[in-house]
Order: structure tokens, then C-alpha cells, then sequence
């Protein structure tokens, strides 16, 4: 009896060494497993610490137009026109307009009745130029022959003598007859003392450059006294308000005619288009007292209403004569000569440094000036940067 006991509490202890061993191994491989990653060797602990390895940030070749909005400010001003002046002897505190038998619109014809001022007529007659004097019966000058030209053109048979004579005094009549008035009035000739005939007085006479000008707009008012020679009766062809404005020379440098651009009004919170007319080739001082070059535009849509001389924003689009091969800028490096160059970046990621001329810049984008040199080519992948992916 004694002898099985002893066998069984032998191998009990048996049993009892078993178990704590394989637990010893259970317990050091789960340490092994969760401290081991922690455990790195020095030469782990230099390589981990070092930064990674960068990636290259690339961007394409393109083949592209080249787009860059100039913002400038302008003023709407009245568009050119030609103003008919009267003459300085139809001035005066008497000369009262009783008549304006002319309307926007109509067309000048030579020999036609602009206005009447106290009764008389003031014809509109295409003469090199202006009377200088009343004419009177037997008067005879350069003046004289204009007149009698004059009356040939308008369809009567006068001479061309260069005297105010019979013949010419009754196509004269007729003339005048034939718009409704009688001719000539009783005057003193201050130097004879003696009462002489005027037959066509100074004052009777605009004078036009060409028949045919269409009247765009009528100042004289029925009523209305002749008191400024500067003050236009009618003004003839005008033309359609303009926009001018005053560039920097670099923005002048992008502005070409032709080119559209984005009239805002902001005070009236209107937009219309308009496009460059001209750009002048000497800087000027403005309207708004900037010195720089002159811009001026043409309403390409309604003109915007509500009068001239108001100030509007102007967006010029300004842009290359045609597609460019074109690069990001900051694919753009320099060299400390000067030399520019990008760098070109392969299926591999090899890299190739090719020297290159700039050109226009717009958008963010520069130009590369022809020819360029192999491989750059529209498609290529050139260098813009570095990125460092964290590890």
C-alpha cells in the first residue's frame, strides 16, 4: 500500500513539473510577442530617425492659350462728331432763333436752311472758307467766286467772275426765293456814307466740309438767343459714346485691339462688352489725371445708358495671338547666371535638366519660347516640387 502511494505522489510531482514549464513557455513567448516590436537595435533606432525618402510632384507639358484679365478703370465719354459752329457775326443779343427746320437725323444738304435766326436764313454751304465780309452788289473777291460756285453746285446758272453782278444777284435771288426769303437788305457803307446793298451778309453762311453728314444731334432751341460762338447749332456723324482709360505700360504691354472686355457700371449695377479700338503708342495723362497710355473702346453691345463721363470698371481680356506649349511657374527655376530651365521627369523618375526662354505669363502658367529643345514636348511631365509622405 505504502509502495503505491509513493508511485503516485511521484508522479504527481511529475505532473506539477510539466505543467509549470509549459506554462513558463506560454509566459515568455506571449512576452516575446508583445515586447518584441518595441525592441529595436541601434542601427533600427538610426534608420527609423531618418527622414523618408521624398516623392516628385510633377505636372504636364500643355499646349495651351494664355489668359490674364487686366482690371483697369475708364470714363464714358461722348463719341466723335463733327459740330457745326454759327458764325461770330449771327452773335449777338438780337440774333433770337425763330426757326429750327432741321431734326436728328436728317442729312446736310448744301444750300439747305439750318436754322432762322430774327427772321434770316442761315444756310449751310460747303466753301473753303468763311465769308469774311458782307457781300454787296459789284463786290468782287475770292469770297465772290466761292458763292457763285456754291450756286452752281446747288443747280443755278451762275458765273464764276468773281463779281457780285447781275446775272449772279438773280441766281442769287432765286436761291433765296426758292427757300422761302426775299434777298438783300438796305445798309450804309460807313466808309462812303453811302447806302449800299448787302446781298449776302456774313452772318448767312455755315460753312460744311461736304454735303451728305447725317445730324446726330440739334442743340439750337426756338427762342434761344446767339450769344457764344463756341456753342455748336447742330452736331453731324456723332458716333456711339467710347469708353477711355489709362493703362500701366506693363498693362498696356497685354492690351491689343480687338480684344473684348467686361464693362461693369457698379454704381448703376450694369454690364455690357465692349472691345479695344486703339492703344496709344505715348504715355499721356488721362482724363482722371494717371499717367500711363491711353486706352480707348468701343461699346461692342448697347451702349450703356444714363449720359457720359461715369466711371466703369473694365476687365480686359487679354490673350496670346495662338496656343503655346506652357508651364506651370513653378516648374520654372533658375540658375545663378541668369539661364532659366525645367525639369523634365521620365516613366522611371529620372530627370533631365533642359535650358529654356520664357515667355508670356498668365494664369499661373509661363510660356516656353520656340523652339524648344528635346524632350520637352507637349505631354511631358516636368518638375514642380518635392512632397515627403510621412512614414
Amino acid at each position: 500500500m505504502i509502495a503505491v502511494d509513493a508511485l503516485v505522489a511521484r508522479r504527481r510531482r511529475a505532473l506539477r513539473i510539466v505543467v509549470l514549464f509549459l506554462a513558463a513557455v506560454v509566459l515568455v513567448t506571449a512576452g516575446a510577442v508583445l515586447v518584441g516590436p518595441t525592441l529595436r537595435s541601434p542601427d533600427q533606432l538610426a534608420a527609423d530617425a531618418a527622414p523618408p525618402s521624398p516623392s516628385l510632384v510633377t505636372a504636364v507639358v500643355e499646349r495651351r492659350t494664355l489668359v490674364e484679365p487686366v482690371v483697369l478703370r475708364g470714363r464714358v465719354q461722348p463719341g466723335a462728331s463733327v459740330r457745326l459752329l454759327a458764325p461770330p457775326a449771327a452773335m449777338g443779343p438780337s440774333s433770337v432763333v425763330t426757326k429750327v427746320p432741321v431734326r436728328k437725323g436728317d442729312r446736310i444738304r448744301e444750300g439747305q436752311v439750318l436754322l432762322e435766326r430774327s427772321g434770316e436764313p442761315l444756310f449751310a454751304l460747303a466753301l473753303r472758307f468763311p465769308l469774311y465780309r458782307d457781300l454787296t452788289t459789284g463786290a468782287q473777291g475770292p469770297d465772290v467766286v466761292e458763292v457763285q460756285r456754291a450756286l452752281r453746285r446747288t443747280g443755278y446758272s451762275a458765273p464764276t467772275t468773281g463779281v457780285l453782278d447781275g446775272t449772279t444777284l438773280r441766281q442769287l435771288a432765286k436761291f433765296y426765293r426758292d427757300r422761302g426769303y426775299r434777298l438783300g437788305s438796305a445798309q450804309e457803307d460807313r466808309r462812303s456814307g453811302q447806302s449800299r446793298a448787302v446781298q449776302m451778309p456774313q452772318s448767312a453762311v455755315v460753312v460744311i466740309d461736304r454735303t451728305g453728314r447725317r445730324i446726330s444731334k440739334v442743340h439750337a432751341r426756338v427762342g434761344q438767343t446767339l450769344v457764344d460762338p463756341k456753342t455748336p447749332i447742330v452736331e453731324l456723324d456723332g458716333q456711339a459714346p467710347v469708353i477711355v482709360a489709362t493703362a500701366a505700360v506693363d498693362q498696356a504691354a497685354l492690351i491689343r485691339p480687338g480684344q473684348q472686355v467686361d464693362v461693369t457700371d457698379e454704381l448703376g449695377e450694369t454690364r455690357t462688352k465692349a472691345r479695344v479700338s486703339e492703344v496709344s503708342e505715348q504715355a499721356t495723362s488721362g482724363p482722371d489725371g494717371q499717367t500711363g497710355i491711353e486706352i480707348r473702346l468701343k461699346f461692342a453691345e448697347a451702349p450703356m445708358s444714363g449720359g457720359t463721363n461715369r466711371s466703369v470698371r473694365l476687365d480686359v481680356r487679354t490673350t496670346a495671338a495662338a496656343e503655346v506649349l506652357a508651364v506651370p511657374v513653378s516648374a520654372i527655376y533658375s540658375r545663378p547666371d541668369g539661364s532659366m530651365f525645367i525639369t523634365v521627369v521620365d516613366e522611371d523618375d529620372a530627370t533631365t535638366d533642359v535650358t529654356v526662354l520664357t515667355g508670356q505669363i498668365a494664369g499661373g502658367w509661363v510660356e516656353l519660347r520656340e523652339p524648344v529643345p528635346s524632350p520637352v514636348a507637349a505631354g511631358s511631365s516636368v518638375l514642380v516640387g518635392e512632397q515627403t509622405a510621412e512614414g
